[in-house]
């Protein structure tokens, strides 16, 4: 679904569709925003110079693929926050798209990816194991393998479980992440390695609070 987003994106930004409504969240790549509330900004960011898409065929996909949803999965499930443009000589055009999600279910089904972000007590309840190895964050920097059983017996203790390549932001302070597959970019925003042709691939850890 991502995919096809993008190559809406394009069009639209060739168009100069734009909204009116406005976010106190910006992303500089796509990335996954984790709201203190438990829902979910999708901000898809897209550079393009090419000037030969099917216009009409691309402006009604995106519209009808946000309807269509909304219409299986109820109003305010997912909705259209903001489009916007920029250009510049050196980078050409960079399209943004920015959709609200209710929950993280929403955003999982919605781009075809495995998902949780809840609490470390709720996601055992719902089946995901913490068997892989992880690393301490201190400061927005990875500090040295850990062992995270404390963490887990934090009631407080929130998680992101996300496979999928992006960069996912939280509304907190992130304690630790899962080695190998997942790379501190602050105190709140780890950049996600995911291999979607790999099937041994396992999705990203981020425990924060």
């Amino acid at each position: 679904m991502r995919r096809k987003l993008y190559a809406a994106l394009i069009v639209l930004a060739a168009a100069g569709m734009t909204t009116a409504c406005g976010t106190s969240f910006e992303a500089d790549e796509s990335t996954v925003y984790i709201t203190k509330d438990g829902n979910v900004i999708g901000a898809d960011i897209e550079d393009f110079n090419e000037d030969y898409y099917d216009e009409e065929e691309l402006k009604a996909y995106i519209t009808e693929s946000i309807e269509s949803y909304v219409e299986s999965n109820g109003d305010g499930s997912l909705e259209l926050q903001k489009f916007q443009t920029e250009s510049s000589k050196e980078d050409g055009v960079t399209a943004q798209l920015y959709l609200n999600y209710a929950t993280y279910i929403d955003y999982a089904l919605f781009n075809d990816i495995n998902m949780f972000a809840g609490t470390v007590s709720d996601a055992q309840k719902e089946g995901y194991a913490f068997d892989q190895e992880f690393q301490k964050v201190e400061e927005g920097s990875a500090a040295g393998s850990m062992d995270i059983k404390e963490l887990l017996e934090d009631e407080k203790m929130k998680v992101v479980i996300i496979g999928d390549e992006t960069v996912v932001r939280v509304d907190g302070e992130i304690q630790c992440i899962s080695t190998g597959n997942a790379e501190a970019a602050g105190e709140n925003t780890v950049r996600v390695h995911y291999d979607v042709e790999d099937e041994k691939a396992q999705p990203a850890y981020i425990l924060y609070k």
